[in-house]
């Protein structure tokens, strides 16, 4: 019934490869979590096969160049208030889902996996495994920021590959399995 709690509720029966599909909200909220912090903030060297204008550059034949993947989920022109986590962007009937100008976004607006010929080979492997994995932890864990964080203020590290330090998350997690709400 909506509204009740469920205490020990075993999400790991509830989920399996048919019904995978169908977690909309969770799907949003992971697509959310990847546009903010893309898995890798840069692609790859590529190169053009020839010279092309983009905009006021121009990239001649054979110069190496990158894609900032975060640049791209991140642009303030594609996405409204790109800062804050929105998961209703992905939900085509949001407000959100269109540019601020009211256009639809640019398909590579939202490219944490590149995409084409040079998409993420884990891509599909990434995006099953998490609808178990996530609903999995969440079920046998308690997962809260450590006494004296505030969540709302609390800045998360940023995924950096040229990163040379191990950034300190200030979470506690028990052994305690989560009490969910069921909302229709």
């Amino acid at each position: 019934m909506p509204g009740d709690k469920f205490d020990n509720l075993n999400l790991v029966n509830l989920i399996d490869y048919e019904n995978n599909t169908s977690l909309t909200t969770f799907t949003n909220c992971f697509n959310e979590s990847l546009r903010m912090q893309p898995p890798v903030y840069y692609s790859s060297t590529c190169r053009t096969s020839e010279t092309i204008q983009c905009g006021d550059f121009k990239i001649r034949k054979g110069d190496p160049f990158t894609i900032s993947m975060f640049s791209l989920c991140n642009n303030p022109n594609e996405w409204i208030e790109p800062e804050r986590f929105i998961p209703e962007r992905f939900d085509e009937d949001s407000e959100y889902f269109l540019t601020p100008s009211g256009n639809r976004r640019n398909p590579y607006s939202f490219s944490p996996f590149l995409g084409g010929n040079r998409i993420c080979i884990g891509k599909t492997f990434i995006e099953v495994i998490s609808k178990i994995t996530v609903p999995t932890l969440l079920a046998k864990f308690k997962f809260e920021f450590e006494e004296g964080v505030d969540p709302d203020k609390y800045e998360m590290p940023h995924n950096n590959m040229t990163c040379s330090f191990a950034p300190t998350l200030k979470v506690r997690i028990s052994k305690e399995p989560h009490v969910f709400t069921y909302e229709s």
